[in-house]
């Protein structure tokens, strides 16, 4: 029998590929999810009951939606490429979440700062870059890592249409071998290794802007 050294050093390359397909994916994730997020967040804090109405129904029905029916629905119904479906459904799914986090933030905030801002002829958008956003980025570095790490997680549901992520590469390996889970022992090992970077870089954010503060 193969020792599982040279299994996973003849299927290398797949697994290379698909790591890094997995971080293309994650990245891409992150930064939609969080831009979205952001934009949720700041439409539900704006002045007025109809855009907390809208953004807390888009809120809800996103997060009531399972991640996977929104990739099938975008890959099959919409027509998308594999991959674009994979990157817009982790990005949809993520960004309801990311929205409450960065909404908690922002409640956060005392008031008085925004009143005080619109007192002195400040636009909401004014507001929120200028007075709001570097406060809430400190706020809200902890809780986004979870956040973050969800996303590398989730990214996982994408071989359901066949995008050669790594989750996928091992279940190719488990079809031409039966020894899958030497390959699952690995790829495991690679995802842990992705969320230790998220933490380490999320936690290197908050010292620098402890130490800026």
């Amino acid at each position: 029998m193969e020792a599982p050294g040279s299994l996973l050093w003849r299927y290398r390359e797949p697994l290379f590929d698909g790591f890094l397909t997995t971080i293309e994916l994650s990245l891409l994730g992150i930064i939609g999810s969080t831009l979205a997020g952001l934009a949720v967040a700041a439409f539900e804090s704006a002045s007025g009951p109809l855009p907390h109405r809208l953004a807390r129904a888009y809120i809800e029905l996103v997060r009531n939606i399972p991640s996977i029916v929104k990739v099938f629905f975008l890959y099959y119904i919409v027509g998308l490429d594999a991959f674009l479906a994979g990157i817009i459904g982790l990005t949809l799914h993520q960004s309801a979440y990311i929205a409450d986090v960065i909404g908690a933030g922002l409640r956060g905030i005392p008031r008085e700062q925004s009143e005080s801002a619109r007192v002195l002829g400040h636009s909401w958008p004014q507001i929120f870059g200028y007075v709001l956003l570097p406060q809430l980025v400190r706020a809200v570095i902890p809780p986004m890592t979870s956040q973050y790490i969800e996303v590398v997680k989730n990214s996982s549901i994408v071989m359901f249409i066949s995008v050669t992520e790594l989750t996928y590469q091992t279940q190719q390996i488990e079809y031409d071998t039966g020894r899958g889970y030497i390959a699952a022992s690995a790829v495991t090992l690679l995802y842990v290794m992705l969320a230790l970077a998220i933490s380490g870089a999320m936690e290197l954010a908050q010292r620098t802007l402890r130490r800026l503060a």
